[in-house]
Order: structure tokens, then sequence, then C-alpha cells
């Protein structure tokens, strides 16, 4: 073998290994249920930090959202349209309501609990039916359990048969205020007026940002 053909031969093999490791480190994060998941919950009685993936296989953090409200609500794509479903719509529809000069400060956040199924494609597609306003994310299992805790929400999953399986979705939206601090919570049957009114009232209220 040629010099050239050598030295050719060993940077393509470096770069395959190189891309192996990058893949394998995602997943990794993405997947492992034994990942480290320094959270802190600045204090609050509900809510506190997060590192998870948005629907485009992006790092998102807590702190990514500071200056604007976050609502944030636990479920899956899995989950009944009548209960999830409506909940992610009742928050888009609340904060598109709100106008053009408000909405743009409050993220309805849906957080998917099954990443294994809920895949950032799946959850891409998924967020598409309610319009512009919605963020998506998932993350590894372990991550996704603490910051779960973090919110109150329920990480249970429910075996059925032949593999089959649901996760439990969340009873309540979740507030946080532009300054990261818990705000309130909403239940997850509130409508698209009740999500509105909430988010109005504490935009208008003096202090609470």
């Amino acid at each position: 073998m040629m010099r050239n053909e050598r030295d050719r031969f060993f940077v393509i093999v470096g770069l395959v290994i190189l891309a192996v490791s990058s893949v394998a480190g995602y997943f990794g994060y993405r997947y492992s249920s034994n990942a480290p998941v320094p959270l802190t919950t600045y204090g609050n009685p509900v809510g506190g930090s997060f590192r998870l993936i948005n629907g485009a296989d992006g790092s998102v953090m807590d702190t990514d959202f500071r200056g604007r409200w976050m609502m944030i609500y636990f479920g899956d794509t899995h989950c009944p349209d009548t209960v999830c479903g409506a909940t992610v719509k009742a928050m888009a529809d609340g904060v598109e309501a709100l106008g053009r000069d408000r909405a743009h400060l409050v993220v309805p956040i849906f957080i998917s609990l099954d990443p294994m199924r809920d895949t950032t494609e799946v959850l891409r597609t998924y967020a598409l039916r309610f319009g512009t306003h919605v963020t998506v994310m998932t993350g590894s299992p372990k991550m996704l359990e603490a910051v779960a805790k973090e919110y109150h929400a329920p990480y249970v999953r429910h075996d059925g048969e032949n593999g089959e399986y649901s996760m439990e979705p969340a009873t309540q939206i979740v507030i946080m205020s532009p300054t990261g601090r818990y705000a309130g919570s909403l239940p997850s049957t509130a409508t698209a007026a009740e999500v509105t009114a909430r988010m109005t009232e504490l935009m208008n209220a003096p202090g609470k940002h």
C-alpha cells in the first residue's frame, strides 16, 4: 500500500470511529438509565431545573426560557387525544388568545415521558398539530423521572398485553414565572379560555414576574 493510500485509510478509519463514538454518546445520554441527574429546585416547592432534548435533537435547559413564562405538561404521544391532546391544544389555543403582544412571552411545553417511542421526529410531528407555540421535549428515562418528580408529575408505566404499555399523564399544568419561580398550576382539564384567563391574571399581577 502506497503512503498516500495508507494515510487516507487511517483518516477514514478515524472518522468512522469518531462518528460511531458520537452516535453512541448521544444515545447513551438519551436512553441511559444510569446517567447523572444534577438538578436543583431553586427553592421552589414545585418545579426546578432540567436538561432535556427538544424536537430538533438539541439539548435544552430550563434557563433557556428565562424571561418567558413556562407552562409545563407531562404525557406522551400515545396518550389518548381526549386526554393529553386536549390539554396540549388548550395550552396552545389559550396562549394564542393572549394576542400578538403577549403570546410570545409564554411557552407551552409538552414533555414526553416515553422516549423509547417518542423520538424527536415523532414529537415534531405531534407538535405541528397544535400550531407554532408548543415546545416538545424528552430525555433519558433517569432524567425524566427526576424532572417529573420536581414538577410533581407521575412517572408510572402501565404494562399491558403483548408488550404494550402506557405512561400515566400528569393531572396538572405547572406554571413557572420568567424568573424560574413556581407560579401555580392549572388542572390538565383546563379549557383554552381558562388558560388565557389564568395567564392574563399572572402577567398583570405586580411583582409576580
